[in-house]
């Protein structure tokens, strides 16, 4: 029997950065939580009656949401026209973003920008006091927002700031997860509604827990100091910071895109390697092989037609030499910055692969084209060949 012609079952070999799939001669939901892309929202910190209400407040008639049930997605492209992807700059005072000079960084700008623009908002009858804060030192009704945790998953480290622009060219830093969180992450804001820099060190997703605080009566002294005061509960807002962490915010439920405390029964389901849907394909392929992580549909593309489904590999003596190919789908570049795809052959599984000979790539939509990538080698040179689609997510 002619070896190239064997039935071999395709395996997944897991790394941190990387996944392999190796495909040899194979012969064959509703999204969870609400995502905000394209919109002006506040984090709204409400007080009355005794009690705090926290929800995302929708500007523009839009409707509250529960903070837990949405996520907040910055666009892995082009600061400012086309996402939040940003160079930082040389200079010393941006060390607080967690990444080097000239490195990417990932921001929601203070001014206005037709992509996601959150804000802060406060409701309540709170008093006047002199806060003494280096940052601050003057009076005002201020309601202060601590940071209390910052959750990350993803290949980075996951540092997360919060900056303002001042008059003058001033940088005025609130937050900054990057050197551990202290009593001094904190921003102050008085006038019921104001914006800042949002900043990630990295893509991936995000839980910020935030907690505020200020207070309902002053001494009447000079200056008043604050007396009465009244904290809310910690608040959890979550961040998807690229285009891999989107998609897996649009099939899972917020809570299970972060690792929490094993014993409150909410583990994060939608990790890098996980199979969430037990049907053999680990998420990472899932997303390069447009399927379902919430769906057991593992299965291999329909060559020439299929819009979805794992490498197909197979002999093509149509052109006088039998040689191998791979066929597959993958996203555009300009829609996964960050994602990469690299059909491979060799005459060994372990050693000695190979980049594919040529390429022939089909557009099928704005999301995904289909690219049937040739062996260099031709079937007379070897006993076997073997292909494999490599995918890297940097």
């Amino acid at each position: 029997m002619n070896p190239a012609r064997s039935l071999i079952p395709w395996k997944i070999v897991a790394c941190r950065r990387w996944l392999l799939l190796i495909a040899i001669l194979l012969g064959q939901g509703v999204h969870a939580g609400t995502i905000l892309k394209r919109i002006h929202v506040d984090h709204a910190f409400r007080y009355g009656g005794g009690e705090w209400e926290i929800v995302i407040h929708g500007n523009d008639g839009d409707s509250d949401l529960d903070p837990d049930e949405a996520v907040l997605v910055v666009i892995d492209q082009p600061f400012p026209s086309d996402g939040g992807r940003a160079v930082r700059p040389a200079s010393g005072q941006w060390d607080f973003l967690g990444v080097g000079a000239n490195e990417d960084v990932w921001l929601i700008p203070q001014a206005f920008t037709p992509l996601i623009w959150p804000g802060w908002r406060t409701e309540g009858r709170f008093a006047e006091y002199f806060d003494d804060d280096p940052r601050l030192g003057f009076t005002s009704r201020f309601v202060k927002i601590s940071l209390e945790e910052v959750a990350y998953s993803g290949l980075g480290n996951g540092h997360f700031s919060i900056w303002s622009n001042q008059t003058g060219g001033v940088t005025k830093r609130w937050i900054t997860s990057a050197d551990g969180i202290t009593e001094e992450d904190a921003y102050y804001f008085s006038s019921g509604h104001a914006h800042n820099n949002f900043g990630f060190s990295d893509p991936g997703v995000y839980r910020v827990d935030y907690r505020a605080s200020a207070f309902l009566s002053n001494d009447g002294g000079n200056p008043p100091a604050g007396t009465n005061p009244v904290a809310s509960p910690v608040q959890s807002f979550y961040y998807a910071v690229g285009t891999y962490a989107e998609w897996k915010a649009f099939y899972f439920e917020p809570h299970e895109l972060i690792d929490e405390n094993p014993a409150d029964g909410s583990p994060e389901v939608a990790h890098y390697h996980s199979d969430t849907d037990q049907d053999g394909v680990g998420l990472l392929l899932e997303y390069a092989f447009n399927l379902s992580p919430v769906e057991a549909d593992q299965r291999s593309l329909t060559p020439g037609s299929g819009s979805g489904g794992l490498p197909v590999v197979y002999l093509d003596d149509s052109g006088g030499q039998s040689r191998l190919v791979i066929e597959y789908v993958r996203r555009r570049a300009d829609g996964a910055p960050r994602l990469s795809y690299h059909p491979e052959f060799s005459a060994d599984l372990d050693s000695g692969w190979m980049n594919a000979g040529s390429e022939t790539v089909l557009p099928i939509d704005a999301t995904w084209e289909r690219v049937r990538a040739e062996d260099a080698a031709s079937s007379e040179e070897y006993s076997a060949r073997f292909g494999r689609v490599r995918v890297e997510l940097e």
